[in-house]
């Protein structure tokens, strides 16, 4: 005989409904209350001291229930006093998206569902959505048809995805198999300007930073294509093997976008994998108004844009694009006793958990495609281009004021600049100060709650860098930015200058 069944514990974790709509709306509250104080009457960011952040936000987990109101007491603190706000008006500092409002409610309903999107029996709905939107953004990128992908968590994935298949296709013998082992050194050519996650890929992929050829860039920090072919010719007389180049459209100092067409030919002409680290650019390219900008990104092999940058929506959601999708199966795909596909069988479509390195996935691409249903796609494009606006405004701004230097041609949405007193404008000897001097003016911009900018360095110079992807910003923050620029570049030049340079 069994045993008789287990009496239920006396608290039951299990809400209802009204339970739940009660602690929802509470929560929603909180929110609402957020979204209305956001634009003017929080802090783009607070000079937070650790110490401080620690002992306001790390209670104790309680052995019993806490009461509701200290909870929301406890998120208050948290919402409205010790986070930075990447949807504030005045974040102009990184590549990080405002948050769109449909997103948020989404993520809520991808939440309660809780769904694992590696199945498609465990989510038919979200794994549907899931390729219809990568098909979606496939086709606006110019990838042919059949091209698809999926969503993942952000663009240090992407390229690790995309480097794991150019070394399975282009090693020459069987990777999975017999590792790294069977063959000479792999070899993968990028820009000295694209992000660090291709170097993070190589050596998680075992590439070791020997595996990376990082080359030179012209004078718009594009990609130098000859310097390319010379380090492929010389690689192949040291006995390696290349197999891939990384393409950057919109990198992330800059903006500057590599040759993508002249880079895709480099590859056709020596059997190279092409990846396209599309992060940033990638929802510029997809616009009517910027795509002439992105030429060649529809010969990429595999690519990778963020959603949650430039397409506004909640961190985090980066899609991953390959023009035959199903390498990624061949790449990937382990067989499981306890996973059984029955597609074939019972009509049912494809288990996405086999197509990259993770099987449990949550249902991320909800808030990008309900934010795309909520605003449809002309006022993203249009929105996409007023951020470009508003980025070439504050260049014009920085050109205009004597006492700033223009670092670097305005690209996409992003401007650098520099504060110079007029004095120090042509004396080389400055140049460690002014480089101190910029620092400072940085560190009191982001600690100062006004206007977050962030830096760059710019022909080994440091740089004031601001990149607009908010739908919240406008012409105004461009203005303060330059306002507190010059007002704190002026004290600080008075309380820093050396003597040897007065």
């Amino acid at each position: 005989m069994p045993r008789p069944v287990p009496p239920a514990p006396e608290v039951a974790l299990n809400w209802s409904s009204d339970v739940a709509r009660d602690f929802g709306e509470a929560a929603l509250d909180l929110w609402a209350e957020f979204v209305e104080r956001l634009p003017s009457d929080l802090p783009v960011v607070r000079d937070h001291e650790l110490d401080q952040v620690r002992d306001a936000v790390c209670i104790d987990v309680p052995d019993e229930a806490m009461a509701w109101d200290d909870i929301f007491s406890h998120l208050r603190t948290v919402t409205l006093e010790e986070s930075v706000y990447p949807g504030h008006p005045s974040f102009v500092a990184y590549i990080s998206g405002a948050g769109t409002v449909p997103g948020a409610v989404a993520d809520l309903i991808a939440s309660g569902l809780n769904q694992n999107v590696g199945g498609w029996r465990l989510s038919p709905a979200a794994t549907e959505i899931e390729r219809h939107l990568a098909e979606w953004f496939a086709a606006k990128l110019g990838l042919p048809a059949g091209s698809s992908g999926y969503i993942t968590t952000g663009g240090a994935n992407v390229n690790l995805i995309g480097l794991t298949v150019a070394r399975h296709v282009k090693a020459g013998w069987d990777v999975r198999a017999d590792g790294l082992r069977g063959g000479p050194q792999l070899v993968v050519y990028t820009s000295s300007e694209s992000h660090d996650t291709v170097d993070r890929a190589t050596q998680i992929l075992g590439l070791g930073s020997r595996g990376v050829r990082r080359i030179r860039v012209d004078d718009e920090y594009r990609m130098d294509v000859k310097a390319l072919v010379e380090a492929i010719k010389q690689d192949l007389i040291r006995g390696h093997r290349p197999i891939c180049v990384v393409g950057t459209a919109g990198t992330t100092g800059t903006g500057a976008i590599d040759p993508l067409d002249e880079i895709a030919d480099v590859c056709k002409a020596h059997d190279l994998w092409f990846h396209v680290d599309a992060a940033y650019g990638g929802a510029a390219a997809m616009t009517d108004q910027l795509g002439h900008l992105f030429k060649g990104i529809e010969r990429a092999d595999t690519m990778g844009f963020d959603p949650h940058k430039w397409l506004y929506t909640p961190i985090a959601g980066a899609c991953f694009l390959a023009r035959d999708p199903r390498i990624l199966r061949e790449v990937f795909a382990v067989d499981a006793s306890y996973i059984i596909e029955q597609g074939d069988v019972d009509g049912s479509g494809r288990n996405v958990g086999y197509m990259g390195p993770g099987f449990s996935r949550q249902f991320g691409a909800l808030k990008i495609w309900v934010s795309l249903l909520a605003h449809g796609w002309k006022p993203y494009q249009d929105r996409i281009a007023h951020d470009v606006a508003l980025a070439k405004y504050l260049e014009e701004l920085a050109e205009y004021e004597p006492q700033l230097e223009v670092m670097t041609p305005q690209s996409l949405s992003i401007t650098t600049f520099r504060f110079v007193p007029l004095d120090l404008a042509y004396r080389e000897e400055a140049s460690v100060y002014l480089d101190e001097l910029n620092e400072s003016i940085l560190h009191s911009l982001e600690s100062g709650g006004k206007v977050l900018p962030s830096n760059a360095v710019v022909r080994g110079s440091v740089a004031i860098r601001a990149c607009v992807v908010n739908f919240r910003t406008e012409g105004d923050t461009m203005d303060l930015l330059v306002a507190e620029t010059l007002r704190i570049g002026r004290l600080r030049d008075d309380e820093m200058r050396p003597e040897s340079l007065r």
